[in-house]
């Protein structure tokens, strides 16, 4: 008896209760035995190895096995491969295609919706990247000096065609327009009084979740870095793009597979005094739906705030010093 030969769907039937088939090929979902997040283990039953979208636990069969029978992993072995089986050490050859292959277990094929529709700016939109009457200068004031404040360059003004309006609906915020393939696809109005509940406004209807802040820039260079927001993006590099908070959605992973760039996840330092401590729990989930997709992952930490509030330095160092987000550390060992 072989690892192939293992009935690992049956397994789950009568092991697992929680366990269920998710309609994917040869997919199961539960809950994770390591962190105990409901329904966050996916299992692959065909290719025997899984992913936990909360821990990023990557178990093999044997290793799913001893976890959910509380056994040592030799004892858990036997019971895959059969009495007096011997797992083997995977040669150093075969280790990236071992790595490849559960790298992308369970992973539905990304695919990229029907084109995002172009939309245009609003009509009371004024660009901070040209100079206006005097009148009409005295009111961008403030919008300049928050954009000052937050160091976003001129130039990156100009080629971002960052605005704002001085009336109706956007007033009071400074309009960040996304691009995808040259065009207009939606943009973020974010507000700088400080007076607002709603911190960011968007076009009626914008697919946020089908574009990603500069992408048609960073898909140039040979590696993307993921922030949060789009002034995080801005003072992160060129190379960086804004997934407009941290959940990243179906397309936007898409959208980076089709970019084919191995991807930093850099989010916002945890703000404890906001309540908002699970920040790197969050850029995990990121980078395991990522790894989970295929990419190359890795995983950078400020120790405060965002881009926006440290130096260049600073963000440059923490992506150089990023960690590997790779879960199958234990076939070196």
């Amino acid at each position: 008896m072989g690892l192939e030969a293992f009935d690992l769907a049956g397994y789950l039937r009568a092991r697992a209760p929680d366990a269920r088939p998710t309609g994917a090929d040869g997919e199961w979902l539960l809950r994770c035995r390591r962190c105990g997040g409901a329904e966050h283990l996916y299992v692959n039953v065909t290719k025997r190895c899984g992913h936990c979208f909360r821990c990023g636990w990557s178990p093999g069969a044997i290793d799913l096995v001893a976890v959910l029978e509380g056994v040592p992993r030799a004892q858990a072995a036997a019971r895959v491969l059969g009495p007096g089986a011997q797992e083997g050490r995977p040669a150093l050859a075969e280790l990236e295609a071992l790595r490849q292959r559960v790298r992308g277990a369970g992973a539905r094929t990304a695919r990229a919706s029907e084109p995002v529709p172009e939309i245009e700016l609003p009509t009371a939109y004024f660009s901070l990247a040209l100079q206006h009457h005097l009148e009409i200068e005295a009111s961008l004031a403030p919008y300049r000096a928050y954009l000052a404040r937050r160091r976003v360059p001129e130039a990156r003004i100009a080629r971002h065609q960052i605005g704002c309006a001085l009336v109706g609906r956007y007033a009071g915020r400074v309009i960040l327009p996304v691009h995808l393939d040259g065009r207009v696809v939606a943009f973020q109005a974010r507000d700088i009084t400080g007076r607002s509940k709603a911190k960011y406004l968007g076009p009626p209807g914008a697919r946020l979740g089908d574009a990603l802040f500069n992408l048609d820039a960073a898909r140039r260079f040979p590696s993307i870095v993921v922030c949060e927001g789009i002034i995080s993006a801005i003072c992160a590099g060129e190379n960086a793009v804004a997934s407009f908070g941290k959940a990243l959605k179906p397309n936007q992973v898409a959208l980076l597979v089709d970019a084919g760039r191995p991807v930093t996840v850099l989010f916002d330092s945890a703000k404890h005094d906001t309540g908002a401590a699970g920040a790197h729990a969050e850029a995990e989930l990121a980078a395991a739906k990522l790894h989970r997709a295929g990419l190359a992952v890795r995983i950078a930490r400020l120790e405060r705030g965002d881009p926006a509030d440290n130096s260049s330095d600073v963000v440059t160092n923490a992506i150089s010093e990023a960690e590997a987000f790779d879960r199958l550390r234990r076939f070196l060992s």
